[in-house]
């Protein structure tokens, strides 16, 4: 190596002040060189470190306040969710409510004899299931589950057991104490306590909105619900029909007392037996219900001004309109009054009212008694009812007594209670009403002479068998065909009634319908709505008066005596009779 390439370092110094001297810089110059270099560097990484945590702390602002509003929502679901409000009827009787419940379970791979442990569980847990136990703790599975629902002391008797390799867990579950009675309106919650139908997924949108304290007080009264449910039960049963409904509301606000769809299910086990019967017919089915509209009918014609109370309507021919020809299967052949067309349920002189009227006042009659358009309600199980595609004249005419528009039954109680009860529609609610707000849909007037009319239905026409002494029921009879490809079938029918009651004074309105009613010999082979629909309504009117605080009343002094407390009465006669001796 030759002397002189590379330059000896003095000791206490270093290669920068040696390669400094020969860049011709000083050693202080290199030294601030390297300061500066150190300081930009220092710079570069502060800018990087706050882009970074720019970006960090911009997510966290988008996620902790952007989205704070859905962040809490469903935070406030979830919250509620785990403790949700009861659901009670108008008398604060519990429909729905929750509990906590224990669970054993056992870790199987920690148990010798799983038969043996199985037997011993069985002596203290009458309704463990022994056989499934012992093939599960035969097993070697970390974790299976032996029994739900264990009360506190069985919970006990469990711990006595002093085994390590039973495990005891809570969980809190929803139940329902009327099981299937309200099933369709309380509705059903998953094992994670959401709402899944009912009343219990319209509870689920309350809670996101606000805070329910205590109970979601119901406008059902669970008595008159039994009553119903038993009668109408009983009813589909004599008649072998396939379903049925019924329903019952205050006509002075909207309030619904009863709605009952059969066949039903239990809220407790709601797939028990598979979803056909989750269905709700009241609300979510659409139905060509018949006669009952030909009081829809007469109430549009005498509050349109074009016919008199005192007409009449030839009915003794058919009507011809184009090819069709309407007729009267048990016609009185004569000129018929308004209330005899009512009375004697005629199809031709429903048809000529309708046709009296111009096409346009017919259909905005119809949208105005909500037959248009879905109902606004808690359930979320609604439809709107399917009108004619047409407007023509034998579509007016046919839809005038229930043919070719279908409508769900709580369409058909909401308008009925509009015609008894002095002229004004009401929402349907499912939660008691404060202030009722309803719309006028028909004049007191024209309200007044349909309940005359629709008690002359029970008192002497298709609804006698709907009568209920002291309550005096009203009402009209609907019996419709079903429709099928290509049209109608004749051997299946919607049968239905719409009444009220008190007739003096209507306070509450009524429907009950049945699907495929079969006759019976009791009915002489006939299996029309006056011989199924109607009694049942007259038998649901006797259970359920009395519950509602509605007192019997006779136009005959005499029968009003006879009626007073026969208990009472036997009493009297029998201290009399006591004295005498």
């Amino acid at each position: 190596m030759r002397s002189g390439k590379l330059p000896l370092v003095p000791v206490g110094n270093d290669w920068a002040m040696v390669l400094g001297g020969r860049l011709g810089r000083r050693a202080g110059d290199l030294t601030q060189h390297a300061v500066e270099t150190t300081r930009s560097r220092l710079r570069l990484a502060l800018i990087c470190f706050f882009i970074v945590f720019s970006v960090l702390g911009g997510r966290l602002v988008q996620l902790t306040v952007l989205d704070a509003a859905p962040a809490q929502r469903s935070a406030g679901v979830h919250k509620n969710n785990l403790m949700r409000p009861a659901i009670t009827d108008r008398n604060d009787v519990v429909l729905a409510t929750q509990i906590t419940t224990v669970t054993l379970g056992a870790d199987a791979a920690k148990i010798s004899d799983g038969a043996k442990m199985a037997v011993q569980l069985k002596a203290v847990l009458p309704r463990l299931n022994e056989a499934r136990a012992a093939r599960l703790l035969a097993g070697k599975a970390r974790y299976v589950t032996l029994m739900s629902g264990l009360t506190p002391a069985q919970k006990q008797d469990v711990l006595a057991f002093g085994n390590p390799a039973l495990k005891l867990t809570q969980s809190t579950s929803r139940v329902y104490p009327a099981g299937e009675v309200t099933a369709h309106t309380v509705g059903f919650t998953s094992s994670d306590l959401r709402g899944l139908s009912g009343l219990e997924l319209y509870l689920d949108g309350l809670l996101e909105e606000e805070a329910i304290y205590g109970a979601l007080k119901t406008s059902l009264d669970i008595r008159v619900q039994h009553a119903v449910r038993d009668v109408l039960s009983d009813t589909i049963k004599t008649f072998s029909a396939r379903a049925g409904g019924a329903l019952v509301v205050d006509a002075h606000n909207g309030e619904i007392l009863a709605l009952v769809s059969l066949p039903d299910f239990d809220a407790n086990a709601p797939m028990r037996n598979g979803q056909d019967s989750h269905f709700n017919r009241m609300t979510l089915g659409v139905y060509e219900l018949g006669s009952i509209f030909k009081v829809f009918t007469a109430a549009m014609a005498l509050d349109s001004g074009m016919v008199a109370a005192h007409e009449t309507f030839d009915t003794a021919e058919p009507l011809q309109i184009g090819r069709y020809k309407i007729n009267d299967p048990h016609g009185e052949e004569r000129p018929l009054s308004i209330e005899e067309i009512i009375v004697h349920s005629s199809n031709i002189g429903s048809a000529k009212l309708a046709l009296r009227v111009p096409q346009d006042v017919h259909y905005d009659f119809l949208q105005r008694l909500g037959f248009t358009d879905t109902l606004d309600m808690e359930l979320p199980e609604r439809t709107a009812p399917l009108t004619p595609t047409r407007w023509t004249d034998i579509e007016r005419a046919t839809s005038s007594y229930g043919h070719g528009i279908s409508v769900t039954p709580l369409h058909a109680v909401m308008a009925g209670a509009a015609m008894i009860n002095g002229g004004i529609l009401y929402q349907p609610s499912l939660r008691k009403v404060g202030l009722p707000v309803g719309e006028r849909v028909i004049s007191a007037q024209t309200s007044a002479e349909l309940r005359a009319m629709m008690r002359a239905v029970v008192a002497s026409g298709t609804g006698r068998q709907a009568d209920a002494p002291g309550y005096q029921v009203l009402g009209k009879t609907g019996s419709a065909e079903k429709p099928q490809a290509g049209g109608y079938n004749k051997n299946a029918l919607v049968t239905s009634f719409l009444g009220a009651f008190p007739a003096r004074a209507p306070r509450y309105a009524m429907l009950v319908m049945l699907d495929e009613p079969q006759a019976t010999d009791e009915t002489y082979g006939y299996n029309l709505a006056g011989w199924n629909a109607a009694p049942a309504a007259g038998e649901i009117v006797r259970r359920i008066a009395p519950l509602l605080g509605v007192l019997p009343h006779f136009d005959n002094p005499a029968e009003q005596a006879s009626l007073a407390l026969p208990e009472i009465s036997n009493q009297l006669r029998g201290g009399l009779a006591d004295a005498s001796r």
